[in-house]
């Protein structure tokens, strides 16, 4: 469960959600379906009143006494039957997830447990106003789902289980719609301060759905914990192991796959396995990799033919960096303490080297290696996905620091400045 604190950093009705929903009302009928009320009890919009952008102003200038999804329906809404469609639509047309899911189980069962899902109207208008005015984050959801339930179906998840794996992936990012546009626009570089809004949109889901009637608890906690990672460099609670509930690691694992499958990336999305292995469910992994295995000859997009000297010259300034900052924190008087705040860093720095010495190279002498491999394509083609997805690794660091910040006992943001300029060499 979200801790009170955390709770209390969720925020009200947002004002990105509200024009999502009046501007979506310009071009459909939306309806308040209960009278509208502010918190002191003064009546905004009666029952009945069609909502649209002229209403926005309205709607965000007094704190509401009822979240607006729980008041409204539209027509034409996402319901289960859509769902149903909209999953046969990918599965006609992408053979990647038609045969994911043939690997996995009867295709027509995604079909019949979708078609039988019990969605509250606030599911409906959430998924409405998804489909309609985040139509990225739409098609993410759909292509997750199909990857969570496949992948469920060959763990052997209880059919009676099965409605909750698709509920907490089709709600799995509900709360990024609370999230200022264009802070999730991907050319937009995230400042520490915008990054914050996005960490808590897990929590933001939660709160959405902890309390919908019907809605299973395992799927709210799920849609809580989908950025929690086994080793503890997830959010917004920072988990370790066991603390992190399957559905939750399902979830999880769907998630970051169809980010790299969306790019038909094989080689990026193998390497995110390997590398990622203490970060995600080792069987939901060993499971996913087995079934996309059949999918090994599809043509991967050819990545950038840049010379990756460049990129492990920067992998190696990196962990110079970081052994003299080690060598002054080892010696402050806690340093080594368990359960010290700078524990974590040790941890995920340590993991960052043994990675670049199981892929072959001396971290002293990287070109070196890089020289003895110029003539294997392979190799190369191997090479840039695993520097692509230590990128992705190297952000989550600079992310976690910035998120554990006030809790590095006293320790100046100066002396992590050197380190965290080369987890982030774009950002000056």
């Amino acid at each position: 469960m979200a801790s009170d604190m955390q709770l209390k950093d969720v925020p009200g009705e947002s004002p990105h959600f509200v024009r999502s929903v009046t501007e979506m009302g310009d071009a459909r009928d939306i309806i308040a379906s209960a009278d509208i009320y502010a918190s002191n009890g003064t009546k905004i919009l009666a029952k009945g009143a069609r909502i649209d952008s002229k209403q926005f102003e309205k709607l965000t200038r007094y704190k509401l006494s009822a979240p607006l999804d729980r008041v409204l329906s539209s027509d034409k809404a996402v319901d289960a039957a859509t769902l149903a469609i909209e999953f046969d639509r990918i599965l006609e047309h992408d053979t990647i997830y038609r045969r994911l899911l043939a690997r996995a189980c009867d295709p027509r069962q995604l079909k019949h447990c979708t078609a039988n899902l019990r969605l509250h109207s606030t599911i409906e208008l959430r998924l409405t106003v998804m489909a309609d005015k985040y139509k990225e984050m739409f098609e993410h959801t759909l292509r997750t789902a199909i990857i969570a339930f496949a992948c469920a179906q060959r763990m052997g998840v209880p059919a009676a289980d099965l409605p909750a794996v698709l509920l907490a992936s089709v709600c799995h990012d509900f709360g990024e719609m609370h999230t200022d546009p264009r802070i999730l626009d991907q050319a937009h570089q995230v400042t520490a301060e915008e990054r914050r809004f996005v960490h808590v949109h897990p929590v933001t889901g939660y709160v959405l759905l902890k309390d919908l009637p019907g809605f299973p608890a395992a799927a709210s906690k799920a849609v809580l914990q989908h950025h929690e990672r086994l080793d503890g460099s997830g959010y917004p609670h920072a988990l370790h192991g066991a603390q992190v509930d399957r559905l939750a690691r399902i979830v999880a694992a769907a998630d970051v796959s169809e980010t790299v499958l969306r790019r038909l990336d094989m080689k990026r999305l193998e390497m995110l396995y390997r590398i990622n292995k203490p970060r995600f469910d080792g069987d939901v992994l060993a499971i996913l990799r087995d079934l996309l295995q059949a999918q090994a000859g599809q043509p991967t997009e050819a990545g950038p033919a840049a010379d990756p000297s460049g990129r492990l010259n920067h992998l190696s300034e990196l962990l110079h960096a970081w052994f003299d900052l080690r060598a002054m924190l080892q010696q402050r008087p806690a340093a080594d303490a368990p359960g010290a705040p700078m524990e974590f860093l040790f941890e995920r720095m340590a993991s960052i080297r043994s990675l670049v010495l199981q892929a072959g190279f001396n971290p002293d002498d990287m070109t070196s290696m890089l020289a003895m491999m110029q003539d294997d394509p392979e190799v190369l083609a191997e090479l840039r996905a695993m520097l692509d997805e230590m990128d992705w690794l190297l952000a989550d660091l600079a992310n976690e620091i910035d998120r554990r910040l006030p809790e590095l006992d006293g320790l100046s943001q100066g002396a992590l400045k050197d380190l965290m300029q080369h987890l982030r060499p774009d950002v000056h």
